[in-house]
């Protein structure tokens, strides 16, 4: 039985690109266990009613995600200082949230879908909701999370909610996740380099091509189904290190 030759990805298109997420955002401290839930309920989808699962994988390309509150008073978790809250001169203790995603596509169609989703949309509200974003920018900002909680929210304050999330964002939406063969055509002056380097075992594997009932994974909806119609899965412990 002959294996038909196939030629290695030499070009991968913006729209099968991965990219990288890393918000640090600040949060009232009665209200970060809040935010924490509609992370949770945005990245899962775990809000879509049990009898009609929305599935938007696709759409929204998530690989994965991690949620970590940080208070106000926490010391480090390992011997040397990671994430900090915000210091006393942006007007009282604030939690810091740190949230990480890799995500499919570029910045604008990967939020854009979120903002496509009512149930979506209700947890981003949440999340601006808990924020405290005092004595960082003015109330009257556009992009500020008091003035988008007062302006029906972030489905009628798009631009100004990117905005929001730019600000807080580590990342650079521009820096794709590269392969193992490196990058042909990468950042030159007057362009800035990368601050960071972001790599892919698998460059422009994208959520939707890996459930795609024809081309995908083999039986993927049936090992994954979407969120709402799938059981929790045990986990075998891991032995720590020594």
């Amino acid at each position: 039985m002959s294996t038909q030759v196939v030629p290695p990805i030499k070009k991968i298109p913006a729209a099968n690109q991965q990219h990288m997420l890393l918000l640090f955002l600040p949060m009232h401290p009665a209200k970060t266990s809040d935010a924490e839930t509609s992370f949770h309920q945005l990245f899962a989808a775990a809000a879509a009613p049990a009898a009609a699962p929305s599935d938007n994988r696709a759409l929204t390309g998530v690989h994965f995600f991690m949620i970590y509150p940080m208070r106000a008073d926490a010391e480090s978790r390992i011997v040397v200082p990671t994430f900090t809250a915000a210091p006393p001169g942006t007007k009282g203790k604030k939690d810091l949230l740190v949230v990480l995603s890799i995500y499919d596509a570029d910045f604008d169609p990967y939020i854009s879908a979120f903002l496509a989703d009512p149930i979506i949309v209700y947890a981003l509200n949440g999340i601006v909701d808990s924020m405290d974003e005092s004595g960082i920018v003015p109330d009257s900002d556009t992009s500020s999370a008091v003035y988008i909680k007062a302006n029906k929210g972030v489905a009628n304050n798009a631009n100004g909610f990117f905005k929001l999330l730019m600000r807080y964002n580590f990342a650079d939406p521009t820096v794709p996740a590269v392969g193992p063969g490196g990058v042909e055509n990468p950042p030159k002056p007057p362009n800035p380099p990368w601050p960071y380097t972001l790599a892919a075992t698998f460059p422009g594997l994208t959520v939707g091509m890996m459930l795609n009932p024809v081309s995908g994974y083999p039986n993927a909806l049936q090992l994954w189904p979407a969120p709402g119609a799938a059981p929790p899965i045990f986990y075998d412990p891991s032995k720590p290190p020594g």
